[in-house]
C-alpha cells in the first residue's frame, strides 16, 4: 500500500461520516424539537454547517504533511499542543462511543433481538479494529464500497416510496409560537451532528490525498450531497406520515421502508434496505477509532503496545456507551439535552482556536 488515497474516496468518506448520527438520534430529535419546521431547519443547518466545514478545510490545508495532532504541537508548542491533543482524543473517543452505540442498538432492535449487547458490541469493535489495523487505504476502500451500496439502496427506496408521498402532510408550518426557536435549535443541532463531524478527517494528512489541489471542491460537493440526502430522507418521512406521527416512531426511516409494496413478503426487504444506515455509523466509528490510533502513535512508537491500547479502548468503549447512553429513549434524551452544550460547543471552540492560529500562520 502506498498510503495514498483519492480525493473522491475522501469525499465519499466525508458523506458517510456526516450521516453517521442520523439514524435513531438526529432524526428523531429534529422531529421532536423542530416539529413542523424540521425540513426548514435542516436546510438552514446545511448552510450553517459550511462554517465548520470551511474551518476543517483551512486547518487541513495548513501544514498538509501533518495530521491534526502533529499540527497542534507545531502550532502551539508541546505543552499547549499536548493539552489540545488530549482534548481531541477525548472528543474522538466520545464520537466512537456514540457511533457504536447507534450500531449496536439498531442491530439488536431490528436484526439480533436476543443477542447480548456485549456480543454485538464486540463484533462491531472487531470490524472497526480490523479496518483500522489494515490502514487508511482499507478504510477508504470500505467507504467507497459502502457509498456505492447506499446510493443504490437509496434509489430503490425513493422509487418505491414516491407513490406514498402526500404533500398535504408537510403542512401546516409556522403554527407554533416557538417556531423561530425551533428552527434555530434544529438547524444548529443538524449542523452539530453532520458537518461538524468532518473534524474526524483531520487525522488524515492532506498530503495522503492524491491530486489534493481539488480536494476542497470535492469535499464541499460531497458535503452538500450528504446533507441534501438526509434532508430528502426527512422529506419522505414527513410526507408519508406527517410530523406528529413520525415523531412517535423510534426509527422513522425504518417505518417508512415498511410501506414499500414488495417488502411485505417473507424476505423482509426493509431489513436489507435499512442496513445502509449501519454503513454510515460504521464509517463514523472507523474514522473516530482511526483518529484515536493516530493520536496514540504520536506519543508511542511501539506498534504492539499501540494495538493493545486500541483494543482496550474499543472494548471499554462498549461498556461506556451502554452505561452513559443506556436505552434508546434515554440516549435520545441525553443527546438532545447535553450534546450541543457539552460536546459540540467545546469542540467547536477548540476547532475555532486552531483555525484562527492557522490564519495567523498564513499571514505570518
Amino acid at each position: 500500500m502506498n498510503k495514498k488515497v483519492s480525493n473522491i474516496q475522501m469525499g465519499m468518506l466525508l458523506t458517510l461520516t456526516i450521516c453517521g448520527y442520523f439514524l435513531g438520534m438526529s432524526d428523531i430529535i429534529l422531529l421532536r424539537t423542530s416539529k413542523s419546521e424540521v425540513i426548514i431547519s435542516m436546510i438552514l443547518g446545511t448552510i450553517i454547517g459550511l462554517i465548520p466545514l470551511f474551518m476543517y478545510l483551512k486547518i487541513n490545508s495548513t501544514h498538509p504533511s501533518l495530521n491534526i495532532y502533529e499540527k497542534s504541537i507545531k502550532l502551539f508548542g508541546k505543552k499547549i499542543g499536548g493539552f489540545i491533543n488530549v482534548l481531541m482524543l477525548i472528543s474522538y473517543t466520545s464520537i466512537f462511543c456514540i457511533a457504536i452505540r447507534t450500531i449496536i442498538s439498531f442491530t439488536i432492535t431490528k436484526y439480533l433481538e436476543s443477542t447480548p449487547y456485549l456480543i454485538v458490541g464486540l463484533l462491531v469493535v472487531i470490524c472497526c479494529l480490523v479496518a483500522v489495523f489494515k490502514g487508511l487505504e482499507a478504510i477508504l476502500r470500505l467507504a467507497r464500497i459502502s457509498f456505492i451500496i447506499t446510493i443504490f439502496f437509496a434509489l430503490i427506496i425513493e422509487i418505491s416510496i414516491i407513490g406514498y408521498v402526500n404533500l398535504d402532510n408537510l403542512f401546516p408550518i409556522f403554527i407554533s409560537k416557538d417556531h423561530i426557536s425551533n428552527i434555530i435549535y434544529g438547524s444548529l443541532y443538524f449542523a452539530a451532528t453532520s458537518s461538524f463531524l468532518s473534524v474526524l478527517l483531520l487525522s488524515i494528512k492532506k498530503d495522503s490525498v492524491k491530486n489534493n489541489k481539488n480536494y476542497n471542491k470535492i469535499a464541499i460537493l460531497f458535503y452538500i450531497i450528504g446533507c441534501l440526502g438526509l434532508t430528502l430522507v426527512m422529506f419522505f418521512i414527513v410526507a408519508c406520515y406527517s410530523y406528529k406521527m413520525s415523531s412517535l416512531f423510534r426509527y422513522p426511516e425504518y417505518t417508512v421502508l415498511k410501506k414499500i409494496g414488495f417488502s411485505s413478503s417473507e424476505l423482509h426487504l426493509e431489513n436489507l434496505l435499512a442496513f445502509r444506515w449501519v454503513f454510515y455509523s460504521l464509517a463514523l466509528a472507523c474514522m473516530s477509532l482511526f483518529g484515536i490510533e493516530t493520536g496514540i502513535k504520536i506519543y508511542s512508537k511501539k506498534i504492539k503496545l499501540n494495538k493493545i491500547l486500541l483494543i482496550v479502548i474499543g472494548i471499554i468503549s462498549i461498556e461506556i456507551s451502554k452505561y452513559l447512553l443506556g436505552t434508546v429513549p434515554k440516549a435520545i434524551l441525553i443527546m438532545k439535552k447535553y450534546y450541543i452544550p457539552f460536546a459540540a460547543i467545546p469542540m467547536f471552540t477548540l476547532l475555532t482556536i486552531i483555525f484562527i492560529r492557522c490564519l495567523f500562520v498564513k499571514n505570518k
